[in-house]
């Protein structure tokens, strides 16, 4: 069993304040016009880059293909460099539950998660939901999409945040690779820590709050860290898919989860660990992880992706929403107000060179961490060398990395 007691982060950044409800840092000069984004997908991704380019004075226009009718998702990781960047955005997370699990550390519930950017992207930003892109045009100086109800939505730039599917990533990488199955399910479900006070076998595990638990043998694991203020425990079962029952097999978010599928993959697992697995209820939802290679460019013109439309992660670091939010800001400070169309290609070309190399380092280390025991891969990631790592991945501040790289561009070329 590995506990994970937190890594001292950073101390905070003046970035984590600077946000002023329902004002927008503008910097107005008689010709300057807000740029029009239309961004598709309202995930996380989607509603942080709104919510940053709102703040720029943008103007931002999100399609989202769900009605938003029944949101789902477990826990989340709001590591210190996620957390700093929230701030700025005016989102902190114990105002919706947000567990700290040490000094700006934070799990908390996706669902609130979401459902606060949401509303702080609605307080700039116009959304659109039931919208099926059916017809992505990158060509010309503005791109457009076309609905399958026929409605054409045109700007000046064109963000895909559409997921793990994108539609957009085939519009601006042509032949790139698709998703892969990495041949793992995870299972995931919620749990009333009082649940487990009341048990002699599992009591040890929640006597010490804001504590990230973990039990692996071979090519099994299961994780529990707390969220909703520590009243709830979130649970993740990672099993191999060739035991995993074909009606279980999926990668929405939705889909409900066979529970004897995981009371036998941990049947040889301690008493504890089973009596948590025996908790599992109707709530209990599987999907498959998913990789990809690399793409040969996250941009094209007027157009870009971000989170996991260019990079998805699979959940072994708890980095993977911090870098869609990363990503997002990286893209709005690259973008100040009195950006121009004109600016976007080059812009954006320096949004793929800040964000790509820490990008492709945290996804080394998520994979590596997400090694089996007697992997054919390599060993996986040792402790000491989890906290030096930790400590890099909490120490970034996209903000002031993207504002320099700016600043460089405009003291070498003369941008305006």
């Amino acid at each position: 069993m590995r506990k994970y007691l937190a890594i001292k982060p950073p101390q905070r950044s003046s970035t984590d304040s600077q946000y002023i409800p329902n004002q927008r840092l503008l910097i107005m000069t008689p010709s300057s016009q807000p740029l029009e984004v239309l961004i598709i997908g309202a995930g996380i991704a989607g509603l942080s880059a709104a919510i940053a380019l709102g703040k720029q004075g943008h103007d931002v226009v999100i399609l989202e293909k769900s009605a938003f009718l029944k949101e789902t998702g477990a826990a989340v990781h709001l590591p210190p460099n996620c957390t700093a960047l929230l701030r700025w955005m005016g989102i902190e997370p114990v105002d919706f539950g947000g567990t700290l699990l040490h000094e700006e550390w934070y799990l908390v519930h996706r669902v609130e998660l979401h459902n606060h950017l949401k509303q702080r992207a609605l307080e700039t930003a116009t959304l659109h939901t039931r919208c099926t892109v059916t017809e992505v045009n990158l060509e010309g100086a503005c791109p457009s999409v076309t609905l399958a109800d026929g409605r054409t939505f045109k700007a000046d730039l064109l963000l895909g945040a559409d997921g793990l599917h994108s539609q957009v990533r085939q519009s601006i990488a042509p032949g790139s690779p698709s998703p892969y199955a990495v041949g793992k399910s995870c299972f995931r479900w919620l749990l009333p820590t009082d649940k487990l006070k009341q048990d002699a076998s599992t009591v040890g595990f929640v006597q010490d709050t804001g504590v990230f638990i973990e039990w692996a043998a071979d090519d099994r694991r299961l994780v529990a860290y707390p969220c909703s203020d520590s009243k709830i425990l979130n649970l993740c079962a990672f099993v191999p898919l060739n035991e995993v029952h074909a009606d279980d097999e999926s990668g929405s978010w939705q889909t409900a989860g066979d529970k004897t599928t995981i009371v036998k993959a941990f049947s040889k697992f301690s008493p504890g660990v089973q009596h948590i697995i025996a908790s599992a209820d109707r709530d209990l939802k599987v999907w498959d992880l998913y990789d990809m290679e690399a793409l040969p460019t996250w941009t094209r013109g007027h157009a870009a992706l971000l989170g996991d439309a260019a990079h998805p992660f699979q959940p072994y670091m708890g980095q993977g929403a911090a870098m869609a939010i990363e990503d997002a800001v990286s893209i709005s400070t690259l973008l100040p107000y009195g950006s121009t169309p004109c600016d976007l290609p080059m812009r954006l070309k320096m949004y793929q060179i800040a964000r790509r190399p820490r990008v492709e380092f945290v996804l080394h280390y998520t994979r590596m961490n997400g090694r089996d025991e007697k992997d054919a891969a390599g060993d996986r990631i040792s402790a000491a060398e989890m906290v030096k790592v930790m400590n890099i991945c909490f120490s970034h501040n996209e903000i002031e990395h993207s504002k320099n790289l700016l600043a460089t561009h405009h003291t070498n070329d003369g941008d305006r």
